[in-house]
Order: C-alpha cells, then structure tokens, then sequence
C-alpha cells in the first residue's frame, strides 16, 4: 500500500468515525431531551427561560401534531405557545381568548395539571382520551327592551350556561382537572338538562344598555367550550 492510498484509508476511517460521533451526539441530546420528562412545578408563560421550560418542550415535542418544531430551547417563545396553545385545545381546557385572559397560550394551574397526570401515567393514557371539548354553534341573541334570548348548538349533549353583565366579564382558567373557571357576572341556564339545542333568556334588563355575555356548555363529565365575550345593546 502505497503512501497515498494509505493517506485516503485513513481520511475515509476519519469521516466514518466522525459521522458516527456526530450522529451519537445528535442522539444523545434529542433522545435525552425527550426524556427529560420531570414535572413541571411552575406556571409558565411566553417570554420565560427556565429548566421547567425545557421540560415542556420536552414534553410536548413527543407528540408531532402539538409540538411540530420540536426545538427544546429552554425559551418559551411563540413556536412554544402555539404548542401549549393546541395541547390546550386537544385537552378541552381552553380554545380561545389570550394568556392574560383566559390562559390560553400560557401554563396555567389546569394545563400544568393536565401535563403531570399525562407525565404520571408514563404514556399509559392517551392525550385524547382524556378530555374532548363540546363544539358550538356561534350563539345568537334575539333581544327587546328588557329581555334577550341566547340559542345555540352543541355537538354534544350539554348543560348551557350564560353569564351575563352591564360591565366587562372577568374571567381566568381554572385551577384543575375539570374545574369551571371563575366568570363574574350573572349566571342563567338552560332548562332541560344535557341537550344539545340551547336556550337561555334572561330579564329584567335595562332599556338602551350594552351587556357583556359568554355563552358554554358542559358534558355530563365536566369537559368544558367557553365562547369569547361579545356584546348586544337592548332597544330603547
């Protein structure tokens, strides 16, 4: 073997070698921080660069359809909140609204809850077999001078709730598993128990006012959809 050849030899157990190590490095580091499946002990929001950061991302880049970028940064960024935002929606804890307003996009008490049973049970339970939210009709409201009647549909039988008020709803998540979220206002219900046609009206209004209204629906085993707030203004 001439000294050329011997030169290429090596070059070549060089290239393989350093394939091998570089495949093994990249092995190591995604496999380990899909492992690194701790629970997470803090709520979380966009902005945030943490260990428990990087444990959610963890977390959430097991499954592609939530997490699709599958970066674990330890930042909590956009890529990061638009995860949480469709774990959140699968789970039927949130499916709207903001992080400061209705958590949706953040870690808040129930989504930090939700991610530790799932942690817990090893992948024994299934993210979707868990909770699935009811699907609404848009609401629509038919309203006089002191009276309005809010009809809607759910694909699902469910108890309709509307809350009501002459002043901005206040709301935030809920503190865990299946847990109603607070909402201030009035509350009025549909009558009839779990179906799904809704009608909810509610009197004694002020004439020429704005109200303030959410409308939701609830399973028979607690699953939650909670529209945004809108506005109506009664006839004089």
């Amino acid at each position: 073997m001439n000294k050329t050849t011997h030169l290429q030899t090596n070059t070549s157990h060089l290239s393989l070698l350093s394939g091998f190590i570089a495949i093994t490095v990249f092995a190591v580091m995604f496999l380990g921080a899909q492992q690194a499946l701790a629970a997470i002990t803090t709520q979380l929001d966009i902005g945030d660069r943490s260990a428990e950061v990087t444990e959610l991302q963890a977390y959430l880049a097991t499954d592609i359809s939530i997490y699709p970028e599958r970066l674990v940064t330890g930042y909590y960024g956009q890529l990061t909140k638009a995860a949480v935002e469709r774990f959140q929606a699968e789970q039927g804890i949130v499916s709207q609204g903001t992080p400061a307003t209705t958590g949706y996009g953040r870690v808040g008490p129930k989504t930090m809850a939700r991610i530790n049973v799932l942690l817990v049970s090893g992948g024994g339970e299934t993210q979707t077999s868990f909770d699935t939210s009811p699907t609404l009709s848009i609401p629509s409201v038919q309203h006089t001078n002191t009276n309005a009647t809010f009809t809607w549909t759910s694909n699902e039988a469910t108890q309709g709730q509307v809350y009501w008020s002459s002043t901005p709803l206040q709301f935030n998540e809920a503190t865990g598993p299946r847990q109603k979220p607070y909402v201030s206002g009035t509350l009025a219900t549909d009558s009839g128990g779990l179906q799904n046609s809704h009608t909810v009206t509610v009197s004694n209004l002020q004439a020429d006012t704005t109200y303030y209204y959410i409308v939701r629906s609830i399973d028979n085993v607690g699953n939650m959809t909670m529209t945004w707030p809108k506005t109506f203004r009664t006839a004089q």
